[in-house]
């Protein structure tokens, strides 16, 4: 092709014919722009392509993930309303000087139970690293953040104050309880001095604030996980 265009400029000079020879010369250049206007266009188009199969693979990533943190989310919301209301009967007797009633045993240990958020978050650290701009969906790309760095981020403050908070208040709690071989279960050393045990009324106060408002957390970081899915199968269909 080239030897064939080069005989056609020899040709035209050889002739003499200049004005010929120029509108020639801009067409040739007219075509080779063209040329690698197209290249460009097939590799851009490439580009595009390989970037969309990289944003659907981790979109797919990230969507099995909040699956997974759903169910963590769902079990942490029953064991913290399962404390608070376990906090609740204590409270109840105690108020009311009721006498001790074994069925309390479990609602002793209940409100001593600490439970962990098992957060799965490795798709979204390969989104920072290959850059949030990987996902075109802007509403999708601030919801991720949102759902992440905010959330997640202060579901696990929480959590860390949370699980001080117990460790503590196990530590000052073993010279009121006998802790035996059952995880679900402890007796009080002497119930009527628990049930004057200032310290204990309060931490239980306190308790069953702490742990209705973690499951109210969990309950909000429960319907921002129901919308990203949504909103990650919808993109993930589309394309």
């Amino acid at each position: 092709m080239i030897k064939f265009f080069r005989k056609i400029r020899q040709r035209l000079l050889a002739e003499n014919k200049i004005s010929k020879y120029l509108i020639y010369a801009i067409g040739e250049i007219v075509l080779v722009v063209i040329g690698i206007l197209i290249a460009l266009t097939i590799n851009n188009w490439n580009e595009k392509r390989k970037l969309k199969t990289e944003e659907i693979k981790l979109l797919k990533e990230m969507k099995s993930a909040l699956e997974s943190d759903k169910e963590d989310i769902i079990s942490n919301i029953s064991e913290h309303l399962s404390a608070a209301q376990s906090c609740h009967i204590i409270i109840h007797f105690v108020e009311n000087h009721l006498l001790y009633h074994d069925s309390l045993d479990f609602h002793f240990a209940n409100a001593l139970n600490t439970t962990r958020f098992g957060h799965t978050s490795g798709p979204y650290e390969t989104l920072k690293v290959k850059g949030p701009d990987l996902i075109e969906n802007d509403s999708l790309r601030i919801l991720l953040g949102e759902y992440y760095d905010k959330l997640v981020g202060y579901q696990f403050e929480l959590q860390k104050s949370s699980l001080q908070d117990f460790n503590t208040a196990k530590e000052r709690q073993f010279e009121l309880f006998k802790f035996g071989n059952s995880l679900n279960k402890i007796k009080p050393v002497d119930y009527n001095l628990l049930t004057d045990n200032i310290y204990y009324f309060s931490w239980l106060n306190f308790t069953l604030n702490a742990r209705k408002w973690e499951a109210k957390n969990f309950q909000i970081l429960n319907k921002k996980n129901a919308k990203l899915t949504d909103l990650l199968d919808f993109e993930i269909s589309k394309n």
